[in-house]
This record gives structure tokens, sequence and C-alpha cells, in this order.
């Protein structure tokens, strides 16, 4: 596994338009303080979620990662890990080239997919550490900094 470098992130998070898979409706989750938090900083993000009854584009909701207009190139993965690879192989193959699963999200199988595609791809790597972060967030990064443990 090649290691992330902040290049790669910096790639990443410059894109201000992403798509998010697997974001929780439960108002205290992670996912949907990840949510607050990247709208907070004027991303434009579509919500990905079979369970949608329609497709909302102007509420930027879909029902899958298909329904995206053809330039949202990056994906933020948050579902659970059993789906991951699933989600990176749909992503691909609706030529999505920036993808970032979530820590908890990950599996070894996904992550090769995309390394395997040539996809820019952040994974064991909190999104919010790289995205102005505060809270607990800014103090996890000052730690990681402190240590050296910061992709390079």
């Amino acid at each position: 596994m090649q290691p992330i470098t902040q290049q790669q992130i910096n790639r990443f998070v410059a894109g201000k338009t992403i798509a998010i898979v697997g974001a929780s409706r439960k108002e205290k989750s992670f996912s949907a303080d990840v949510a607050k938090h990247l709208q907070e900083l004027n991303y434009k993000l579509w919500f990905v979620n079979p369970n949608y009854e329609t497709d909302e584009p102007g509420n930027a909701k879909v029902q899958s990662i298909t329904k995206l207009p053809k330039d949202v190139k990056h994906l933020l993965v948050l579902t659970p890990a059993m789906e991951t690879e699933s989600v990176v192989k749909q992503a691909i193959d609706n030529g999505m080239d920036n993808i970032w699963i979530q820590q908890t999200s990950e599996t070894s199988a996904a992550i090769e997919l995309a390394q395997n595609n040539n996809v820019n791809l952040i994974h064991h790597q909190c999104i919010f550490m790289f995205t102005k972060p505060t809270g607990i967030h800014k103090f996890h990064y000052t730690i990681k900094r402190v240590f050296g443990s910061l992709p390079k």
C-alpha cells in the first residue's frame, strides 16, 4: 500500500463539489457532522442514497452514483465497510477519479481496486483533519503534526 501524500489530500479538498455515499440522516451521527462541516466550508454536496424515493437534483440528492452529474468527480465514502468495494467500483465506472474512503469504511479490496484504476485515493485519514478542523479534530490534527504522522 502506498502512503498518502499531502498533495493527494490537497487535490481532493480542492474540489468544491463532493458526492457523499453513506451519510446518515441521524443528526448526531459522524457522517451528518461531516456533511454539516463541509457545507459550512461552502462545498456543494450531492447525497447518494438508494432509499431516496425520487432523484432530486435541485436538492442535490440522488439514488445512485450513476445519477450524479458527469462533472462530479469527488466522492466521500462513509458506508459500512461491506458496501465500500461496490461503491468504489460504481464510482470508477462512472468516471470519478478522486475518492476519499473514511477510516471505518475501508477495506483492502476497495483500496486495491481504486489504486489499480489510477484513482486519487485517500484512506486511513479523517477528512475533518484536512478541511479546517475545529474542536477535537483540530486537537487530533495537532497531535499528528507534533508526532510527525501527518502525510508529507
